[in-house]
C-alpha cells in the first residue's frame, strides 16, 4: 500500500506531504489545478525519464519520496515476491514492513534509492512494475495489444504455472536449435579436410621433441666449427702441460723452494706446500681432460649435414606453424580436433536433431495444457466482462474472447483476441476498431474489476478512466471502483462527485498564486470540506442549500456501502 508521497520543487508544487489509506482514494479539484503534476510525480518515482525542466524555477533540483507498506499487500505471494526482488538486487529488507523509494533529479542528471541504497533507473522501474499499475486518459491502449489479452485471460483463469512451464520449454527448445545451427554450420568441405590432414601429416612426420630439438642449433654450432675447436684444444693443452713453455713448469719450480720451506719450518710450509701441488695436480687435470674433449671432436660431414637438414625443417615448421616450437605442437592439436569434430560431426548433429525433436514435444504439449487452461476460461471471461459492461451502461453489449492459432512461442500457441458490440444489432469487432474512448475507458475498467482478484500489483491508479461518462453509468462506475477497492488500493483522478462521494478518503487539489509565485497543493478533507468540494463538482453555487442536501444524501449512501445512486445536475444558481 502506498502510505505516502512527499515532493519538493516539481514544477508549480513547492512542497507537498500527502497520507493515503486503504481502499478508494479519491483526488479532485478544477481542471489546471495541478492534480497530473501529483500522477507525474509517482510515476518519475516509479523509473520515468525526467528533464531539467521538471525542476521548480529558482531551485536546484526536486526530489520525490514515497513510503509504501508490505504488511498491506493483497497476498503473501506478492509479499515473497517483493522480498525476492530486494534479495536478488542486493538492496536492504523492508525494515518494519516498510518500502522507501526516493529520487532526486537536478539539472546533469537524477539519482534513485531503494531503501537508501543507490539504484539504476531500470531497476526502479522494475520495482514499479511489481508495485503499482496506473491507468491514464491513454493507457487503456494497452488493452488493444493481443499480447495483453493474452495476459489477462491468463491471469483469470490463473494459468501462471502453465506458462511458466511454456515459457520454460520454449527457452529449452530455442537453445537446443541454436546449438544444432551451430552443428550443422560447423563442417569442412573435402578441400579443406584434405588441406588439415597435409598440414597436420607435415607436422607429425617431424617426429617433434622440445627437449632435444631446442638443443639443436647449439650441437649444430659444435658441429659446424669442430676443426677451430680441435686446434684450440690442443693449443691450450700444450700450454698448460707440455713443453718447457708449459704453465706447470714454473708451478714446479716454486713447489721445490716450498719444499725447502718446509724442511725447515713444516708447520707453516706444509699447508703452503700442499696448496701449490693441488694446483698444479689440477693444472694437470685440466690438460687430461682438454685431451679427452678433443678426443669427441671428430670431423663427421655426414652428421653435419644431417643436422643442417634438421634445423632447416624445423624453421620451416616454426614459419608456417609458429612462431616456437610449442606453438607448431599447438596448431597439430587443433588440426587434429578439427578433424576429429568433423568426422563425428555427423553424429552429433543426429543426436541434436533428436534432442530438438523431443523438446519440440515438450513444448507442444505445454501449449495444448495452455491451451486447454484458456479456452475453458475464455467463455466465462467474456461473459464475466459482458455482466461488467451492462452495469457501467452497455445494456445490450455482446463481449467475446477467441483464441486462434498462433506461431508457437514462450506465451504458447495461441493468439487472443477481444471483440466488443457496445450496441445490439451492430457484429462483433475487435477492441482495435473501438474509436470512443469513452467506451475503451468503461472497457478498461470492467476488465481491472473482473481481473481485480486475480491481479497480484497491490495500488491501481485510475487518472480520469471516467471520462465522457456520467448520469445513472457514473454511479455504476462508482460501484465498480468500490468493488476494485476491496482487493486493492486504489487512487482515483475523478472528475465525478458520485465517484468522490464513495471514497474511503477525498483529496483537493489546488492552486494558489502567493508572493507572485504559482503553488499547487493537495489537502485529505474533512466532512465539511467534502461536502463544499462535492457541491462544486456538481456545478452548484457553495451556497445552495438543494445541492447540499443532494451531496449529504451521496455521503450517506457511501456510509452505508452503497454507491450513490444518483448525481443530479445543478444550475449555477440553484
Amino acid at each position: 500500500m502506498l502510505a505516502s508521497l512527499h515532493i519538493r520543487n516539481l514544477a508549480v508544487v513547492a512542497g507537498l506531504d500527502v497520507e493515503f489509506g486503504s481502499g478508494l482514494n479519491v483526488v479532485t479539484g478544477e481542471t489546471g489545478a495541478g492534480k497530473s503534476l501529483v500522477l507525474g510525480a509517482l510515476q518519475l518515482l516509479l523509473g520515468e525519464r525526467a528533464g531539467p525542466g521538471l525542476i521548480r524555477q529558482g531551485a536546484a533540483s526536486c526530489e520525490i519520496a514515497a513510503s509504501l507498506h508490505l504488511a498491506a499487500a493483497p497476498a503473501a505471494e506478492q509479499r515473497a515476491t517483493l522480498e525476492r526482488f530486494l534479495a536478488d538486487n542486493g538492496l536492504p529488507p523492508a525494515e518494519e514492513d516498510a518500502l522507501l523509494l526516493r529520487r532526486v533529479i537536478a539539472a546533469t542528471g537524477s539519482r534513485a534509492f531503494i531503501n537508501g541504497a543507490a539504484v539504476t533507473l531500470q531497476t526502479l522501474r522494475q520495482l514499479g512494475d511489481l508495485l503499482v499499475d496506473i491507468h491514464g486518459p491513454h493507457d487503456h491502449q494497452s488493452l488493444l495489444q493481443p499480447r495483453t489479452q493474452l495476459e489477462l485471460l491468463d491471469a483469470f483463469c490463473g494459468a501462471a504455472a502453465e506458462r511458466a512451464a511454456c515459457a520454460d520449454a520454449w527457452r529449452d527448445f530455442a537453445a537446443a536449435k541454436v546449438e544444432r545451427e551451430r552443428l550443422a554450420a560447423e563442417h569442412l568441405s573435402p578441400q579443406e579436410a584434405e588441406f588439415c590432414r597435409f598440414q597436420l601429416q607435415e607436422i607429425e612426420r617431424a617426429g617433434l621433441d622440445l627437449v632435444e630439438d631446442e638443443a639443436l642449433p647449439a650441437r649444430h654450432a659444435v658441429a659446424a666449427h669442430r676443426r677451430s675447436l680441435l686446434e684450440s684444444a690442443a693449443r691450450a693443452r700444450q700450454g698448460l702441460t707440455e713443453g718447457e713453455a708449459a704453465a706447470v713448469e714454473p708451478l714446479r719450480l716454486v713447489l721445490r723452494e716450498l719444499e725447502a720451506i718446509e724442511a725447515i719450518d713444516a708447520e707453516q710450509g706444509a699447508p703452503l706446500r700442499e696448496r701449490l701441488e693441488q694446483m698444479i695436480a689440477s693444472v694437470e687435470e685440466l690438460g687430461g681432460d682438454l685431451e679427452r674433449y678433443a678426443s669427441t671432436l671428430e670431423l663427421d660431414e655426414a652428421e653435419l649435414a644431417r643436422l643442417d637438414e634438421r634445423l632447416g625443417l624445423l624453421q620451416k615448421l616454426r614459419r608456417k606453424y609458429g612462431p616456437t616450437l610449442a606453438d607448431v605442437l599447438r596448431t597439430a592439436a587443433t588440426l587434429r580436433e578439427r578433424l576429429d569434430s568433423a568426422d563425428q560431426r555427423q553424429a552429433r548433429l543426429e543426436a541434436q536433431e533428436r534432442r530438438c525433436a523431443e523438446l519440440a514435444a515438450l513444448h507442444q504439449r505445454a501449449c495444448a495444457a495452455l491451451h486447454q487452461r484458456r479456452h475453458a476460461a475464455a467463455m466465462a471471461l467474456a461473459e464475466a466482462i459482458t455482466g461488467k459492461l451492462q452495469r457501467l451502461g452497455f445494456q445490450q453489449s455482446g463481449f467475446a474472447v477467441t483464441l486462434a492459432a498462433a506461431e508457437p512461442g514462450p506465451d504458447g500457441a495461441d493468439h487472443a483476441e477481444f471483440g466488443f458490440a457496445p450496441n445490439p444489432g451492430e457484429p462483433m469487432q475487435s477492441l482495435r476498431q473501438i474509436a470512443s474512448s469513452g467506451e475503451m475507458a468503461r472497457v478498461m475498467l470492467a476488465v481491472k474489476t473482473v481481473l481485480s482478484q486475480a491481479d497480484r500489483v497491490p495500488v491501481l491508479v485510475f487518472d480520469e478512466v471516467d471520462a465522457n461518462i456520467g448520469g445513472r453509468v457514473a454511479v455504476k462506475v462508482a460501484e465498480e471502483m468500490c468493488a476494485i477497492a476491496r482487493h486493492h488500493q486504489v487512487l482515483c483522478i475523478s472528475h465525478l462527485p458520485q465517484i468522490a462521494a464513495a471514497a474511503a478518503r477525498h483529496y483537493r487539489v489546488s492552486k494558489e498564486v502567493a508572493d507572485g509565485r504559482t503553488h499547487t497543493a493537495m489537502a485529505l478533507l474533512d466532512a465539511a470540506g467534502r461536502e463544499e468540494e462535492l457541491t462544486r463538482m456538481l456545478g452548484a453555487e457553495a451556497a445552495s442549500a438543494t445541492a447540499r442536501e443532494h451531496v449529504r444524501e451521496l455521503l450517506v449512501q457511501a456510509r452505508q456501502g452503497e454507491a450513490p445512486r444518483r448525481a443530479p445536475a445543478l444550475a449555477a444558481g440553484a
